[in-house]
């Protein structure tokens, strides 16, 4: 008795002897990009808590070209282009109506190499590199440019602490999807960089 070495082919796999395989083998990214953010009942959690700033381009805050009344009219309307008020309680600034909301994420320091382009930064003594920071969401969250992330405080359980400790505030360079399997998104990609300054005071 022998046994074929070459088993019977069908039509549909004649031009290969290593079809494809199928798609339900593929690594599933998102379940995975899930797993490692939130952890599971045998991995620990290795995402931590942030406030994403999400700006409304929609709606102008009531600070935007603000005219003063009575003897401050003019003294107060002294910018030459239309701005915010800088120092506005209700936006900080932005100019626009904002929102924020907490998100577990995942990050990484990138610090480029000595002259690569529009990543350095003039200072009283020269140029120094200015190190991008990648944040990564997940599929539904769906970041862009005109928002900001902001480091808060963690416990020790991976919780957000209560009430919020807001640290540094990261504007974002560029916000892109990952995309897989028939152009699903896996997860949100964030190179952002570290607010030093703004309007004078730091952050």
């Amino acid at each position: 008795m022998s046994i074929d070495i070459w088993p019977a082919r069908t039509s549909s796999d004649l031009n290969s002897y290593y079809p494809n395989s199928s798609s339900g083998n593929e690594i599933n990214l998102r379940e995975e990009f899930i797993k490692l953010i939130d952890g599971t009942s045998c991995d620990p959690q290795r995402g931590h808590w942030v406030l994403l700033k999400r700006i409304s381009t929609r709606q102008r805050c009531s600070c935007w070209e603000r005219v003063g009344e009575g003897e401050f009219q003019y003294s107060e309307d002294n910018r030459k282009y239309p701005e915010p008020d800088p120092r506005c309680t209700v936006c900080n600034g932005e100019g626009w109506i904002y929102k924020e909301e907490l998100y577990k994420t995942r990050r990484r320091i990138i610090t480029p190499p000595e002259g690569q382009g529009s990543m350095e930064k003039q200072t009283d003594f020269g140029l120094v590199n200015v190190p991008l920071i990648i944040y990564y969401f997940k599929n539904y969250v769906r970041p862009t440019e005109y928002d900001r992330i902001i480091e808060i405080d963690n416990n020790e359980d991976g919780s957000p602490l209560k009430p919020i400790v807001k640290r540094d505030t990261y504007s974002i360079i560029t916000s892109e999807p990952f995309r897989d399997i028939n152009g699903r998104i896996e997860y949100w990609r964030c190179a952002t960089k570290k607010e030093e300054l703004r309007f004078g005071e730091s952050q």
